[in-house]
Order: structure tokens, then sequence, then C-alpha cells
């Protein structure tokens, strides 16, 4: 019997290679995954019924998560860690989008 692949727990998100430094506690981490989800599955193509979770969706939900604590650390003039660094994040930016929505190259012929 197999496991069926879902969106990620807050254990998986914190290894290899979703965000095995994660700086945060458990709970909050659940909670930025959820918000994640929810923006990944808005804007990537829908999943059958008990399909599993793709592993490009669940790195794109692990980047989004990312993307979404970072927001959280910018201060209100706009920087970002020590070295004062400006960081502009987008809902989702174009590597958590081409995540879901693969590039795709068109065919001549």
């Amino acid at each position: 019997m197999t496991v069926a692949v879902t969106w990620l727990t807050p254990d998986e998100a914190g290894q290899e290679p979703y965000w095995p430094t994660c700086p945060v506690e458990t709970d909050a981490l659940a909670k930025l995954l959820e918000v994640a989800r929810t923006q990944c599955e808005a804007f990537a193509p829908a999943l059958a019924d008990g399909a599993d979770v793709p592993e490009n969706y669940r790195l794109a939900q692990a980047r989004q998560a990312q993307n979404a604590y970072r927001a959280g650390q910018v201060d209100t003039g706009g920087s970002y860690g020590v070295d004062d660094v400006q960081v502009t994040v987008f809902p989702l930016d174009w590597h958590v989008k081409a995540l879901l929505r693969p590039p795709t190259t068109p065919v001549v012929g």
C-alpha cells in the first residue's frame, strides 16, 4: 500500500530540499504553510480529487512560506537583515509561479 503525497507538513518543511534553516516554531510554520498552500492552490492548475500533490507544488509551497516569513521581517523602512538590504516580496514571485506552472516551449512543426 502506498502513502498519498500531500501538501507539506511542518515536520517535512524543515527538511531538505524545502526549508532546513526554518527559524520559526512549529505552530507558526503550520500557519505559514497553510497560507502558502492557499495561495499556491489559487494559482496552480487544479488537482484531481485524491491525487498526490506533485513535488513541484510542495516545493512552491515551501518557497511561498519562506516569502511570507521574510515579508514579515522587513521593517517599515523597507530594510531586511543586518546590512540594510532592501527586499521586495511579491504575492507569488516568478520562481513560485514557474514551479506551479512550468513555462512551455512552443513546438513548431
